[in-house]
């Protein structure tokens, strides 16, 4: 029985993690000898929402794995950098800015017909990861129609595998619709997973607007918004996490999985490096990489 608790209060420890921001179990972030980021001098600049920042993307992937293998094959398959025009609206506010007013921009980028040359763009240090991670997290998009491109349920199977998730963590459908509910019958709680969800898959063929790849998403009222800008639905798990979702678990039956999921993947180890990334570029959320080789 001491075992069981201990276990048991290990994974309510571990519960604050929301879906789109990793949660901090530690004070300082993943720092590797072998990093394949640095502070770097570079030519240009590119902004990224955190949600494609390494760390944070893996813990986003491994939840969205467990929860529904389907939902983490709609996370972007490649990272492309948000026009400057929009990045400098929402530095000034954060709440978000029309879409409709820079919706050429993104326009312009996703129609591109010829390969953008290979570049590299080196996050901030609190954003720094270890290289054989950072290799599985999205790559920079090349073409136009790399933008915003899902990715996949082959690539997803394939992602998780190396990350060590199996069978034995995936949520089961009736668990999954536990957790979100159905449409027109959703709790507080659960509309509040089933928006995050979605501002994290708003990938081509997932959504009316498609971002993901950006890390940003259009809210109802046509404002586009980071995914950890003030208020949005992904933070509003934070409190979820922090207090109801021990007994959403209990109840809806996964609780076990979650603790399989703590103890095989290297979730743990992504929390902290995730936490300082997100935390330090509030409140716009937005990543200013340095980048060399355009």
């Amino acid at each position: 029985m001491r075992v069981k608790t201990v276990t048991r209060n290990r994974a309510v420890a571990a519960l604050p993690i929301t879906l789109a921001i990793a949660v901090s179990l530690a004070a300082a972030p993943l720092h590797a000898q072998q990093s394949e980021v640095s502070e770097g001098q570079g030519s240009a600049t590119e902004f990224y929402g955190p949600p494609i920042s390494p760390a944070i993307y893996l813990v986003n992937f491994l939840i969205l794995y467990m929860v529904n293998p389907r939902e983490a094959a709609d996370m972007p398959a490649y990272k492309a950098p948000i026009p400057k025009a929009v990045v400098a609206c929402l530095e000034q506010n954060p709440n978000g800015c029309p879409y409709a007013a820079f919706v050429h921009l993104f326009e312009q980028q996703t129609s591109r017909d010829r390969t953008v040359p290979p570049n590299k763009c080196f996050w901030p240090v609190e954003c720094q990861l270890e290289r054989h991670f950072v290799r599985l997290a999205p790559h920079r998009a090349r073409r136009g129609k790399q933008i915003n491109k899902p990715l996949g349920m082959k690539r997803a199977a394939q992602l998780a595998q190396v990350l060590g998730i199996d069978d034995s963590m995936i949520l089961t459908e009736k668990q999954y619709r536990c957790l979100i509910g159905t449409p027109g019958n959703r709790t507080t709680d659960q509309q509040t997973f089933f928006q995050c969800i979605r501002q994290l898959t708003n990938s081509k063929g997932n959504a009316a607007i498609p971002l993901s790849s950006y890390g940003l998403y259009v809210n109802d009222e046509g404002d586009v918004r980071s995914v950890c800008a003030p208020n949005a639905p992904c933070l509003d798990v934070n409190a979820l996490l922090l207090g109801p979702f021990e007994q959403i678990a209990l109840e809806c039956g996964f609780l076990h999985k979650f603790l399989r999921l703590l103890n095989q993947t290297p979730l743990l180890r992504l929390i902290p490096g995730g936490f300082a990334c997100q935390d330090t570029h509030k409140p716009a959320c937005i990543i200013e990489t340095n980048c060399v080789g355009n």
